[in-house]
């Protein structure tokens, strides 16, 4: 008995360009065809890495868990924070699957900041104002929301992949191909944004300089997530928390000593 590989379920696909016609793989008598893009553990993956493929079937995907919602949303026996934690539990991970992977451009970043005042203007409503009715402002929603929105969550969904990767082992496949240099040279044009540049970008605007020590800091890292402020600011290690300690109860102890004596 051997592998018995399935033809309709097996494609294959050529990364990068390629101007040659497309044609299908022959093997013996198995013949797969040639894609353009195909879904790998629930990811689009396209021949020319282009994560707005990926962010355009993430936005279909959630606007279907949306509608499939919307009775609860437009109800009115339910609170307004039922209603938000309904958003945050069943439709915010939909769209944000794999997000810690993407890169986003400004377009993508637009469109996803539309799809999730969409859903909050359904959650809190009209507001009225001198007598007439009228929409939220983007101001007005977000404060009443008082989250993060979902640009910013995506991008710290990235910098705590970043962080993980970089904590891996020196043999470690993702952590390899990071810090790795692909040879050849780039085409002519503008250069595409990479992923390591947006994680720079971000830590960027924190105020750090090199972020691939910074994540060293596991605790300080991950206070990052929770808006407790820049991650090297904190300390980053516990041996000088120890040496602190110490210090405070040789003082403590002379304090008594004196006082015995006096």
């Amino acid at each position: 008995m051997g592998l018995i590989i399935n033809q309709e379920k097996t494609v294959y696909m050529y990364s990068g360009k390629d101007t040659s016609p497309r044609q299908d793989l022959v093997i013996g008598n198995c013949t797969f065809k040639r894609v353009e893009n195909f879904k790998y553990l629930g990811t689009m993956v396209n021949k020319m890495n282009d994560r707005t493929v990926e962010v355009n079937a993430r936005l279909i995907l959630a606007n279907r868990a949306y509608y499939g919602l919307q009775n609860h949303v437009k109800s009115r026996i339910i609170t307004r924070k039922t209603k938000t934690l309904l958003y945050k539990t069943l439709i915010r991970p939909v769209l944000t699957y794999g997000s810690g992977t993407w890169v986003l451009s400004k377009q993508d970043e637009y469109r996803l900041s539309i799809f999730e005042r969409k859903i909050h203007w359904r959650i809190y409503g009209p507001v009225i104002n001198k007598g007439e009715w009228r929409i939220r402002t983007n101001r007005e929603l977000y404060q009443l929301y008082d989250e993060k929105d979902i640009v910013r969550f995506c991008k710290l969904s990235r910098l705590r992949w970043a962080g993980h990767v970089m904590r891996q082992d020196d043999d470690d496949l993702a952590r390899r191909v990071l810090l790795s240099e692909p040879g050849g040279k780039r085409p002519r044009g503008r250069p595409r944004l990479c992923w390591e540049d947006g994680v720079k970008g971000d830590v960027a605007k924190l105020g750090c300089r090199n972020w691939t020590v910074a994540t060293r800091n596991r605790k300080g890292w991950r206070k990052l997530e929770g808006g407790g402020g820049p991650p090297w600011a904190v300390a980053p290690l516990e041996e000088e928390e120890e040496e602190e300690e110490e210090v405070v109860v040789v003082v403590v102890v002379v304090v008594i000593t004196y006082k015995v004596i006096s």
